[in-house]
């Protein structure tokens, strides 16, 4: 344990220490509530992991928009019903938890905020380091945004 320690302050440059159990066990965070009971906002997700099915997601996000709720209430609301999903597996750690519920968050968030019209589609596409920064150097060099350089790209390369 000493040797794990002394790797880990190493690693941080002695900057840090972290003690054997420093770190709190994962916890699910509190809805704020709303109009709509966790019981039925939870009914609107569907059976599985709900990231493989996007249709059904965006059917929870306009289902809670009809009863009037806002993007915000929508995404604490969906995060709310899914996290205890997640917080009961017993094959994740809680790193792996935090991941797929931040995972979950990132997307309810795109879908609660997208434009209502069916001209724009936000994709969300990973890049390497190395990628990004040839990427953001480009763009600069054409005075132009990482994104509009991307979606520029895109466009050029579609047709």
């Amino acid at each position: 344990m000493k040797r794990a320690m002394f790797v880990l302050g190493l690693a941080l440059a002695g900057s840090v220490t972290i003690a054997p159990g420093a770190w709190a066990a994962f916890e699910c965070p509190r809805p704020v509530g709303g109009p709509v009971a966790a019981s039925d906002v939870a009914k609107l997700l569907p059976a599985g992991d709900p990231l493989d099915n996007p249709l059904a997601l965006n059917a929870a996000v306009d289902a809670l928009r009809k009863q009037g709720l806002g993007a915000p209430l929508i995404i604490d609301a969906l995060v709310g019903a899914y996290c205890p999903t997640v917080a009961g597996d017993p094959a994740l750690s809680d790193a792996a938890r935090t991941a797929r519920v931040r995972t979950f968050a990132a997307q309810i968030t795109r879908v609660a905020y997208a434009l209502l019209s069916e001209d724009e589609v936000i994709l969300d596409v990973p890049f390497s380091p190395a990628t990004l920064a040839a990427i953001r150097a480009k763009a600069k060099a054409a005075n132009l945004s990482p994104e509009t350089f991307i979606a520029a790209a895109a466009a050029a390369a579609a047709k």
